[in-house]
């Protein structure tokens, strides 16, 4: 970094040396599982004292050198004592990239990871860096040209770093860059001030606490379900919802009944250090319960808000690929296709409602539209995704007279689509053509907490006396004000304490899923950060279906 930085954070912290603090006043050693090591350039070498404080308790040695290439700071981890090093390490290097040489960037990493791992290190973290815009920051005309070719190369670093994490078991993403997007962090776009500092502090504590918990790729986990959290004994399938948080590296999870073999189809896909969520319905197994598994470390949370009956017109299916465009073509603009589920294995005579789990792998920003083949393609998209994006997304539509849906895209993506189930035609339920409920873009954001009731009986044919169950919806979180989550609920029950969607500040997250419906005919939403909100009514379920205010059955971090 520049020389004034060399100088300041020199000044101010001894620069050059190993740098202990924050070493618990017991006498005994601290055990291996509270010793942490930190190795930086400038960057995080300014949030040492928020550090400090945020992991009180905790032995943490700092040590490291402004205006440093990550190869050269990784003589500080090896001259360091070995009684400065335990179960994990955070790295954060990387500022000072050669963007001239992105594969000497590859090799210094592995350089770091090996030095941490010859230490005794198991767990490695690594922060990204603030990808800068002229956004959230408005002196970006006035850089140096020097320092806009330097800062315009981070997307690209922080792509190398992630990708490292399938070289390395060992390492984890922190993604300071996911969680920046915001004004007043740093002095000078890069380098923290207070503000900064504490955000970047939370953000470490909270990543490397829970990555050292998280349960191993592989590990399954069965979650009773029947007679739980309002689910009746009887039930045959769940509505829920899954959340993955901080997972190592991409990946995916699979939810499937237990005493079932695992499908070879996911859920949901992961991403390094991504927090992401999908609805799913999910068949009971054995002992009334469903299982997860997932191919990488990650944990999982699990929310349900409904069950269906044995008289509900549910069939039970072997989750089952129906189409995969990534052997062929990436589909062209606008090109439509035709997925045939009737002949997959169990499939009820057609129609019938499929359940379907839609994953996009986007190569451009775009959107895709799931229909009932022979209708007209809908206005309003299924899921919006964005370049280098994987998205998941759970879809209930109904197969035309041959038992096909059709999907188009608005831009470069591959499609998968998965048949996770499906609802006969003496089912009480009605997909239909999306329909807008909420838009507030044009207006200000909604308040923190605010709760927005949106009414529900009555549109589009929708019954009014009694209202049907749930209601199928999508709710997108657009420009928030800070990262945070959004939930939907029968108004009546009160707002839960659980998540439809998480989302970073300044970028948009979506889900979609079954929500209840209360007596009065609505649903409600609230976001805990001021944001604007877009609520699309996708059709309803009736009688055979039981819903409630959701409720979670599982958080893998808490034990």
């Amino acid at each position: 970094m520049s020389r004034r930085w060399r100088t300041l954070v020199a000044g101010a912290l001894a620069i050059g040396s190993l740098l202990p603090v924050g070493t618990p006043p017991a006498a005994a050693a601290t055990p291996a599982a509270k010793r942490l090591f930190v190795v930086s350039d400038s960057v995080g070498l300014g949030a040492v004292n928020a550090l400090t404080a945020k992991f009180a308790g905790w032995q943490v040695t700092v040590a490291g050198k402004a205006g440093l290439f990550t190869e050269q700071l990784v003589r500080y981890v090896s001259s360091a004592p070995s009684g400065a090093f335990g179960e994990s390490a955070v790295v954060a290097t990387g500022y000072n990239y050669p963007y001239w040489d992105a594969p000497r960037f590859d090799h210094s990493v592995d350089l770091m990871v090996a030095a941490l791992k010859a230490r005794g290190v198991r767990r490695i973290f690594w922060v990204t860096m603030r990808e800068v815009t002229p956004v959230f920051y408005p002196r970006w005309n006035t850089l140096e040209a020097a320092y806009r070719t330097l800062y315009l190369a981070y997307p690209g670093a922080n792509d190398r770093l992630r990708r490292a994490t399938t070289r390395h078991p060992e390492l984890s993403i922190i993604d300071w860059a996911a969680n920046a997007d915001v004004a007043g962090l740093t002095y000078d776009a890069i380098h923290l001030n207070p503000t900064g500092a504490a955000r970047y502090a939370n953000l470490a504590y909270s990543t490397v606490t829970t990555g050292a918990s998280r349960a191993a790729a592989g590990a399954v986990r069965a979650i009773p379900v029947l007679g739980r959290s309002g689910v009746p004994l009887d039930a045959v399938a769940v509505s829920v919802n899954v959340t993955v948080v901080n997972p190592r590296s991409s990946g995916h999870v699979t939810l499937y009944p237990c005493g079932a073999a695992v499908p070879t189809v996911s859920t949901i896909n992961t991403r390094a250090a991504t927090t992401m969520s999908n609805g799913a319905i999910v068949v009971v197994g054995v002992a009334g319960s469903i299982c997860v598994t997932a191919s990488v470390a990650t944990h999982v949370v699990i929310d349900v808000n409904g069950a269906f009956s044995p008289t509900s017109g549910f069939v039970a299916l072997s989750p089952a690929r129906a189409k995969d465009t990534r052997p062929g073509a990436v589909p062209t603009s606008g090109a439509t296709i035709a997925v045939p589920l009737a002949s997959i294995p169990g499939a009820p005579p057609v129609p019938f409602t499929a359940v379907l789990n839609l994953t996009v792998l986007a190569t451009a920003n775009g959107a895709v539209r799931v229909f009932t083949c022979g209708a007209a393609v809908p206005k309003l998209p299924s899921m919006a995704y964005v370049a280098g994006q994987i998205r998941n997304s759970s879809q209930l539509v109904r197969t035309d007279a041959l038992g096909k849906v059709c999907v188009t895209t608005t831009g470069g993506a591959d499609v998968i689509v998965d048949l996770m189930g499906a609802l006969d035609r003496t089912a009480d339920i009605r997909p239909t053509t999306l329909r807008r409920l909420l838009d507030t873009r044009s207006g200000v954001r909604v308040a923190a907490g605010a709760t927005v009731r949106i009414p529900v009986a009555g549109v589009g044919g929708t019954p009014s006396a009694p209202p049907p169950s749930g209601a199928l919806l999508s709710l997108t979180i657009v420009s928030p004000a800070d990262s945070g989550y959004a939930v939907a609920f029968p108004c009546a029950g009160g707002a839960p304490r659980t998540a439809l969607v998480n989302f970073v500040a300044n970028r948009s997250g979506a889900n979609a899923g079954v929500v209840g419906i209360d007596s009065s005919g609505a649903v409600c939403v609230r976001s805990n950060v001021a944001t604007h909100l877009v609520v699309d009514y996708g059709g309803w379920v009736g009688s055979g279906l039981t819903t409630f205010p959701p409720a979670r059955v599982l958080d893998t971090r808490a034990g």
